[in-house]
This record gives structure tokens, C-alpha cells and sequence, in this order.
């Protein structure tokens, strides 16, 4: 058997697993339908600017899991630290409030508001989040009487879980990102060189015991006897003696046929409902703004940054590169009108923000994305809801990626999984007998 190891899907997740799995010792090999690397966190090179797949800081930066994922592999990520971030109300950009001491001393919120909103965040942080999973934050604030509160705790559920409508959102999972923040030293970093550092670092430790094949894409999964024999693409089949699956689950059920599966697995699967919304990306001949942390507005909730701002490699000399994202409903995505009308929305918000901003485009692509993150973090979707890192009925067969119950949403999900996914497939492969896959 030419490989140990099977990764489906080269994004975060799949290179990670695979990295790890390589370093290891393990024979890998990752297939990757797309022509480039990178899945929801590619990047491409555009007339000298380094354009990511929409937003993409790291959360705790050295202290997060991208950063421990490097340190498995020997390897240190650059983290460039941005500024503080910033709320757009009323004309102007104010410090945005995120913990209980700026709450209290920011002139946005009237005094019975921020009491309010200082109470709801100490009420989140205390006691154990797994007791608020299944609690919405509109439930656990059904008794706030204060329209500033709530907003504020709208924004920050927005910006933290990217879950900005309360009815949408794990009050335990937010408190779980909460808990974490007030522990790191850095609340967010964002990558030297951005995500290529990151892609590229993976490939790497990847192509040193192993191979990557990019336009792979997998169509078929073969399952004998509890084993997943062969992975077919649309060219070729290959064997391993262990296969990792870095697709969303969502999109699992296709990859066998239809059957094979758990029935209770396939419906949880099938109907993971993921984050949404429109990415914005401008190129502009020159700079309209000096900001460099996180921008935020909230009536729409949107979120945005001067990528080169915070990393000037990102754009080339006298110009600039700004992203935004404008997090929407799923549902909304099938409707083409109602998109385009938000997106209208969002660009006459960028004109009042940075006037002049349209008039100095040197390019500009706009993204509607039916996924952004693999899973809304609402009730019925926690951690502990979500699709785990293994299928009972397979030996050796492992799930990573941002649709599984890994600690956090997103990349930082997504890298958790590798690591818990790389665990579990070393034990497997080391107990395991050689022949088995084959």
C-alpha cells in the first residue's frame, strides 16, 4: 500500500491533519478537488495584492489553535498584532465596548445600560458554559429591558461567534468564547504574510513524507467490513489504511452512495445549518483610512478591516486592501434579489463610512457564500450536538474539520479537529494491523 494516510479536503482541517500526520512519520497523501490549497481560508495574487477568502484574523494568535498546531510541527507562527476595534455609530468610530471595564467607562451606553450589559456578560462567564448550550442568548436575556444592551450584546455575539441574531445563539457557546478571551494575553493576531503563511507552512510538512494532488476531487468511498477500502476520484482509486475526511458532513452522505451510514449520523449531518453571508474584497489605488484593528457597525451587524493596514505586505506600496463581512441567513443565500439588495446595503455603508471610497476602486470582488463557517453556533448545533471526530461503525475512518464538535467556530474549530483527528489516527495505525485497508 503506497500510503498510510488519506486526507480528503485541503483546507485548514485537511492540511493540518495531514501536516501533523506526516511529521508523525505516516506516508500521506491529500487530495484536494479545488486547483489551489487553502478551501474558505485560500488566498490568491492579484496585480501585487495577497487577497484571502474574506476575513481571516486568528483568535488568541500565539495562544490560539492555529499557533498549536505549529508548535506540533516544530514550526512558529508570526502573528502581527492589529489595533484595537472599533464600533461605527452615529457618524463616527468609538473604542467598541467588548469586556465589562470598557462597558463602563464608554460614552455609547447610557448608565442603566451598561449595569445591564455588564451583567449579562459576568452572567455568561460564570458557571459552566455546557449548562447554557441548549439556551439562546435572546432566552437568557428575555428579561433586559435595555434596547443598548441588547444591541451591544448583539455586536458581540457577532463578532465573537459570528452569530449576530440572539435567537440564533448558544448562550453557552458564546460563554465558552468568552471564558477563553478574558484568560489570553492577546485576543487576536493576525498571521505575518496571512493566511499563505499558514497554507504554506502545512504543505510543507505535508510534501516532506507524503503527497498532495490538487483538482482530486472524491467521488465515491468504498466500505467493506467496517473499513473504507478505496477513496475513488474521478480519475483514479486509492487505498490507505486510514482515511480522514476534512469535508464539511454535510457533504459526506453523497461521498457513500447514500447508504453505509448511521441514519441518526446522516440527518445530524444533513441538517447542519452553516454561517452565511457577503465578502467583500476592494483593491484601492490609495488609501482612504489609517485604521488598522477591527471595524464594526451594527445596524447591519458587518465587520471589516484594512488588511494592509495591519500587514502592508498585503497590498502593494501608496495603495490598500480591504476586506468586509456582512454575515446574512443561510436561507437568504437561495434568494438573488434579497442578496443583492443587502449587498447594496453594505456598500452604501462603506461610501458614509470612507467617503470617497468608490471613486478609487482599483478592483473589487464580491462574494456570495452560502458557507462561511461550517456550523451556526445556536442551540441544537453546540459542540456537543455537532458530528464527533469518528463514525462508530468504522474503524478507520476520522472526521475533522469545522462541522465537527471541536472546541470553537471556524479555523479555530477546524484546527482543534486536526489535532484531536491526528491523535486518534495515530492510536488507530499503531494498533491496527498492516494489512487492514488494503
Amino acid at each position: 500500500m503506497d500510503y498510510d494516510v488519506v486526507v480528503i479536503g485541503g483546507g485548514y482541517a485537511g492540511l493540518s491533519a495531514g501536516a501533523l500526520l506526516a511529521h508523525g512519520g505516516y506516508r500521506v497523501l491529500l487530495l484536494e478537488k479545488a486547483r489551489s490549497l487553502g478551501g474558505r481560508a485560500a488566498y490568491l495574487e492579484r496585480d501585487g495584492y495577497t487577497v484571502e477568502y474574506g476575513l481571516h484574523d486568528n483568535r488568541f494568535a500565539s495562544q490560539g489553535a492555529a499557533a498549536a498546531v505549529f508548535r506540533r510541527l516544530g514550526r512558529e507562527l508570526r502573528f502581527l498584532e492589529p489595533g484595537e476595534p472599533e464600533l461605527y455609530r452615529g457618524g463616527e468610530f468609538h473604542p467598541l465596548p467588548n469586556n465589562v471595564g470598557k462597558i463602563l467607562r464608554s460614552p455609547l451606553l447610557p448608565f442603566p445600560a451598561k449595569l445591564s450589559a455588564s451583567r449579562y456578560l459576568l452572567k455568561l462567564v460564570l458557571g459552566s458554559p455546557a449548562r447554557k448550550y441548549q439556551l439562546s442568548l435572546e432566552e437568557m436575556t428575555s428579561r433586559c429591558r435595555s434596547a443598548e444592551a441588547l444591541e451591544l450584546l448583539r455586536v458581540l455575539s457577532g463578532i465573537g461567534i459570528i452569530a449576530p441574531d440572539l435567537r440564533h445563539a448558544s448562550a453557552g457557546e458564546m460563554a465558552a468564547f468568552l471564558k477563553k478571551a478574558l484568560r489570553a494575553k492577546v485576543k487576536v493576531g493576525y498571521p505575518e504574510g496571512g493566511t499563505r503563511q499558514i497554507i504554506e507552512g502545512l504543505r510543507e510538512e505535508i510534501e516532506k513524507n507524503g503527497q498532495i494532488m490538487t483538482s482530486a476531487r472524491v467521488t465515491r468511498l468504498t466500505l467493506r467490513k467496517g473499513i473504507v477500502g478505496q477513496v475513488k476520484t474521478e480519475t483514479a482509486a486509492y487505498a490507505a489504511r486510514a482515511v480522514v475526511s476534512a469535508i464539511p458532513v454535510q457533504e459526506l452522505p453523497d461521498l457513500f452512495g447514500g447508504k453505509d451510514l448511521p441514519i441518526k449520523f446522516v440527518k445530524k449531518a444533513r441538517e447542519l445549518v452553516p454561517t452565511a453571508g457577503i465578502a467583500l474584497d476592494v483593491g484601492l489605488k490609495e488609501k482612504v483610512s489609517d485604521k488598522n484593528g477591527l471595524l464594526v457597525t451594527s445596524d447591519p451587524l458587518t465587520m471589516g478591516q484594512f488588511t494592509s493596514n495591519i500587514d502592508p505586505g498585503m497590498a502593494p506600496e501608496g495603495k490598500q486592501l480591504l476586506s468586509w463581512y456582512y454575515p446574512l441567513p443561510q436561507p437568504w443565500m437561495k434568494n438573488a434579489e434579497k442578496v443583492g439588495r443587502e449587498e447594496g446595503r453594505l456598500r452604501d455603508l462603506l461610501r458614509e463610512m470612507f467617503p470617497g471610497i468608490w471613486e478609487v476602486v482599483d478592483w473589487e470582488r464580491a462574494m456570495h457564500l452560502s458557507m462561511v463557517d461550517g456550523f451556526l453556533p445556536r442551540p441544537g448545533q453546540t459542540r456537543e450536538d455537532r458530528p464527533g471526530f469518528t463514525i462508530p461503525s468504522i474503524d478507520n475512518f476520522f472526521l475533522c474539520g469545522d462541522t465537527t464538535g471541536a472546541e470553537g467556530t471556524g479555523g479555530d474549530a477546524a484546527f482543534n479537529s486536526a489535532m484531536r483527528v491526528a491523535d486518534l489516527a495515530h492510536r488507530y495505525l499503531q494498533e491496527a494491523p498492516e494489512e487492514e485497508g488494503e
